[in-house]
């Protein structure tokens, strides 16, 4: 069975962008997009213990017009390649069982890549992340 650590995207790997009105997103194309002081330590950290390093991240605002398909992965693919990420799932319906704190893309990765419970972990900045973590029992 494999270790593996699941991060969220925003707020963790990545910063968060402030938009007018005080509202907090997540980055809608690259130019906005910055990785977090440590996320490649941190990731660098886990693969030289041997984990697996996956990403799970809710972006609605592919549903929600906000950003594109194309600029999504664009961001996916620099993170997947700086950080040496396995694998990103993304959730972009708020509805959908892959959507945090619904937990669907952690039982998939758990039994896509035979993951032992005891050994992964959910780091997450949100209620959301969490919740997600504990119905999957990690």
């Amino acid at each position: 069975m494999n270790r593996a650590i699941i991060f969220d995207r925003d707020g963790v790997l990545n910063e968060l962008v402030k938009r007018p009105h005080g509202q907090v997103t997540s980055p809608w194309n690259v130019d906005e997009f910055r990785f977090t002081p440590g996320a490649k330590d941190a990731c660098r950290l886990a693969k030289s213990l041997g984990y697996k390093t996956f990403v799970v991240t809710n972006q609605p605002g592919i549903k929600d017009g906000d950003m594109t398909d194309k600029d999504l992965e664009l961001i996916n693919r620099m993170v997947q390649r700086w950080l040496n990420i396995d694998l990103i799932v993304c959730a972009y319906d708020r509805k959908s069982d892959y959507y945090k704190p619904n937990n669907r893309s952690v039982e998939m990765l758990i039994n896509k890549y035979d993951i032992d419970r005891q050994y992964c972990y959910m780091i997450g900045d949100r209620w959301k992340d969490i919740v997600c973590g504990e119905r999957s029992g990690i």
